[in-house]
């Protein structure tokens, strides 16, 4: 959880970690002491928000972004995935909860500030993806463009350098961005290494936007992929994984 939880906590290899706090009875946290007592273990982290999750358990917001997991008691906090085996069958409360970020986030996306690449004939889905131009699997994943396409996918890119804001990569993706044709920018820096060399102007903003975006649904690297509802459909996939996941 490097750059949200401290340096601290992602060196830590179990993903139970002991914060003590004062349970004020079951089912509920003594807010202010946890926050406390977890600001002195992580003091470069921030607890934006408490909500109740599953029995035993309360939803921890971090940085306004990241999602943990703790006990109701406020003695253990939960780094990973927690996993509630419902009679319906397993559900991951951590991507559950992302899944509802994205689904609200996708809505209010401006389609002109995404580099799309529509589907040929009649669109069977449309999947959202983020993305870096330095990523090896982004630029494999968009060796297939034209085959997802082909098979009624039309593609969205948001921008993702994962080296942050003030990485070499977003520069370069705020020109393409920026660039009067940016579809084939893109391809062409995917492809062809070849950087478009448009002036920037407001449209470069997009590319800070949509690495904050990023953030707060959860993306850790690239590509990262997501259906219209904020489902996960994973990093890269072949057209063929695409298709069956998407139940085309």
């Amino acid at each position: 959880m490097k750059a949200i939880v401290s340096a601290r906590m992602a060196t830590l290899a179990a993903t139970l970690l002991a914060v003590s706090a004062v349970a004020q009875g079951a089912g509920e946290i003594d807010e202010k002491t946890f926050k406390s007592n977890f600001q002195d273990a992580f003091p470069r982290t921030e607890i934006t928000d408490i909500q109740p999750a599953a029995e035993g358990l309360v939803e921890v917001e971090l940085n306004g972004r990241e999602i943990i997991y703790a006990s109701d008691d406020g003695r253990l906090v939960f780094t990973g995935d927690v996993i509630e085996l419902r009679d319906t069958g397993p559900v991951n409360l951590k991507e559950a909860r992302y899944q509802k970020v994205r689904n609200a986030g996708l809505a209010d996306l401006d389609p002109d500030a995404l580099i799309t690449y529509p589907a040929k004939g009649k669109e069977k889905a449309e999947i959202y993806a983020f993305t870096d131009i330095t990523c090896g699997y982004c630029r494999k994943m968009h060796r297939h463009i034209e085959e997802y396409n082909d098979a009624g996918i039309t593609v969205h890119y948001l921008a993702f350098p994962r080296g942050g804001p003030q990485a070499g990569s977003a520069e370069d993706m705020r020109h393409i961005w920026c660039d009067a044709n940016p579809d084939e920018a893109l391809t062409a820096a995917k492809l062809n290494n070849t950087i478009s060399d448009s002036e920037l102007a407001e449209c470069a903003a997009a590319v800070d936007e949509q690495y904050q975006l990023g953030l707060e649904f959860g993306v850790r690297g690239t590509p990262a992929v997501y259906t219209a509802e904020g489902a996960q459909l994973g990093g890269y996939v072949t057209p063929q994984q695409l298709n069956q996941r998407l139940g085309l």
